[in-house]
């Protein structure tokens, strides 16, 4: 999904169904990126869309040694001007109080 058809899809939650919350949040300290999360009470029930913004990984570079007990770490380089995209939908389920995640095409 494109930055375009994200914008395209809140104004169409908006007129259909109103938000009710809107924010974003980091994807993680240690992952750049955001993530633009709207909740609002859609057709299924209440529902949770977010579109994640973040740098594409050029590389993954691993860090260890050969000794009993060592650790590994694992450090990702970032594309400082590609950016990929994705988008998630969740509805609320009642029974385990969560959000239990739906296939995007209902969307489409």
């Amino acid at each position: 999904m494109t930055k375009e058809k994200w914008l395209d899809m809140i104004d169409m939650v908006e007129d259909k169904f109103g938000i009710d919350k809107e924010y974003k949040e980091i994807i993680s300290p240690n992952i750049p990126g955001e993530k633009h999360i709207i909740e609002f009470s859609g057709p299924i029930g209440r529902m949770k869309i977010e579109f994640i913004e973040k740098p594409r990984v050029l590389d993954e570079k691993t860090f260890y040694s050969n000794r009993v007990g060592s650790y590994v770490n694992v450090e990702k380089v970032y594309d400082k001007k590609d950016k990929v995209c994705y988008f998630n939908a969740y509805k609320w389920d009642e029974a385990s109080e969560g959000w239990e995640q739906i296939n995007a095409d209902f969307f489409q």
